[in-house]
This record gives structure tokens, sequence and C-alpha cells, in this order.
């Protein structure tokens, strides 16, 4: 059997304790790092209130407010509300985002009123639009 140096033992394990704390701070590293991408979402609130209003700058009461995303498809709706008598209405989304704001407002047969515009919630933040139909 081959006979260690005292030396040669304590040059070993030096190079393993320097390797572990290497590969520790590597790790360690990366963790950190890790949890400050871009893939990290907030779940703070993001609130937004969108305000239709007519021509006349009037508020519009039952308008059919209609919230999408920019890149989904135009059938499915990320929010949909109707405006209250103040011409307004709230919604309440758990990460921010930029929707298109669709607003329509039927009258009577083949008469509609139309309107659209863009909003980009805030994490943590209230924002809001307003939408003229015509």
């Amino acid at each position: 059997m081959p006979v260690v140096k005292v030396r040669d033992f304590s040059v070993c394990m030096k190079k393993i304790i320097t390797l572990s704390c290497f590969s520790l701070s590597v790790v360690a590293l990366v963790c950190i790092l890790g949890t400050q991408t871009s893939c990290h979402k907030d779940t703070t609130d993001c609130p937004c209130v969108i305000t239709v209003k007519d021509t006349n700058s009037a508020a519009v009461a039952g308008a059919t407010v209609k919230l999408f995303a920019p890149h989904g498809t135009w059938s499915q709706a990320e929010g949909t509300a109707i405006t209250n008598s103040a011409g307004n209405v709230n919604f309440d989304f758990t990460l921010p985002a930029i929707f298109n704001i669709v607003v329509t407002k039927g009258l009577a047969l083949n008469d509609t009123l139309k309107g659209s515009g863009i909003i980009q919630l805030q994490i943590g933040q209230s924002v809001s639009a307003t939408v003229t139909i015509k």
C-alpha cells in the first residue's frame, strides 16, 4: 500500500476545499441570478378603469367594453364588462399587460356606436383610459 505524506495530503485537502468553495459560490450565484430573470412575474394587482364617452364628452352608460391581448385572437376577450351610469368599468388583473380596448353600444337595429383604444397595465398602479364612441 502506498504511503501518503502529510504534506501531499494537506495540499490535496486545500485543493478540495478551494474547489468546494468555488462550486458553492457558483451555485449561489446561479440561484441569485435565477430569481432576477425577466421570466419572474410579480403578482401585485394591476387595476384599470375604462371611461366611455360620446362625441359630446358625455358619459355613456350600458356600453360593452372588451379587452383583448394584442397578440391574442379577437374572438377571445381577456375581460368584458358593461359601463355604469358614470360611463366607467373597472378591471383588476394580477399581471401587467397591454390590452386593445373595443367598445360598442347598440342603439337600434343596425345603429351601433363604436370606439377603440389601448391601455397598458402597471404593477401596483391604477391606470385609466378614455374611449370616445361614434
